[in-house]
């Protein structure tokens, strides 16, 4: 019998900026974004944002002092807000994968999940792939 290509996680409701820090550490190596079809231009403007922040600060995130970090995770907390302004939240987990190296060994590096639906529940559940591409 073949391995399931898909497994089901649990992720966590956001409810701050702060709640996101893990994620945002791992987002650093890899990441999966999910998100709900947006049903209007607000949605689509208030997802979109929140996905490019979160984006932003993984990929500068090692950079950033102390001072700015507490910033940036500040900002996300105003966005979750104005996510949630518009009937929408953030869930997030932190998962692992193994991923091949240039020098042809594999690694298991963590991967951030994030997913913007229309579930207010403290638990989110999602179906993410077993493997994880590098693209």
């Amino acid at each position: 019998m073949a391995e399931p290509h898909s497994e089901t996680i649990a992720l966590r409701r956001a409810e701050s900026g702060h709640d996101l820090w893990a994620a945002i550490e791992a987002a650093q190596f890899a990441r999966i974004v999910e998100h709900d079809a947006p049903r209007s231009e607000i949605e689509a403007e208030r997802m979109g944002a929140l996905i490019e922040v979160f984006t932003e600060c993984a990929e500068a995130w090692e950079e950033k002092s102390a001072a700015e970090q507490t910033a940036a995770l500040e900002r996300l907390g105003r966005h979750l807000a104005a996510l949630e302004d518009a009937g929408l939240f953030a869930h997030w987990a932190v998962i692992e994968r193994a991923f091949d190296t240039a020098e042809g060994e594999t690694a298991v590096l963590p991967v951030a999940v994030l997913a913007v639906a229309r579930d207010a529940g403290p638990e989110l559940s999602l179906e993410v792939p077993k493997a994880v591409g590098t693209d």
